[in-house]
């Protein structure tokens, strides 16, 4: 049995984890991102109304996945300007709720309602942004 080379074993992780991928054609990055955007819009809608640290914990799971998977596609050329901005944008929910999750735990309620009047902002702006990529469950 022969050795095979670490250099070939890291590309072949690169590749499975989706950074050696080529650009996807527009039906195919609008497909798979909507995709993301709509499991994830599914499983926050059950989330919905249960409140509390695990709730927002729990979010931060999905949304951290979420983000995983969208990093991994290669949108078209003429749409990753937009995309990109998109996940920028994302990354900032992602670090918000991260704050909301550690105030809630600490049960600081001003530090909550600061964070929470941040969110519409942040909100907007990647719907803005997810409507120039053409990703409409993400908007």
């Amino acid at each position: 049995m022969r050795k095979v080379a670490p250099i070939v074993l890291a590309a072949i992780a690169l590749v499975a984890a989706g950074c050696g991928s080529s650009q996807l054609s527009n039906a195919a990055f609008t497909s798979k991102a909507n995709a993301i955007c709509g499991a994830l819009n599914a499983k926050s809608a059950q989330l919905s109304g249960s409140g509390g640290v695990a709730a927002l914990k729990t979010e931060e799971t999905l949304l951290s996945t979420s983000l995983t998977k969208l990093q991994a596609l290669s949108p078209p050329s003429d749409r990753a300007t937009a995309f990109n901005a998109f996940l920028g944008e994302v990354k900032h929910v992602q670090a918000l709720l991260r704050q909301l999750t550690s105030a809630a735990t600490a049960r600081n309620s001003a530090k909550i309602a600061s964070i929470e009047a941040q969110v519409p902002d942040f909100e907007s702006k990647g719907r803005s942004e997810a409507t120039a990529a053409g990703i409409k469950s993400c908007d």
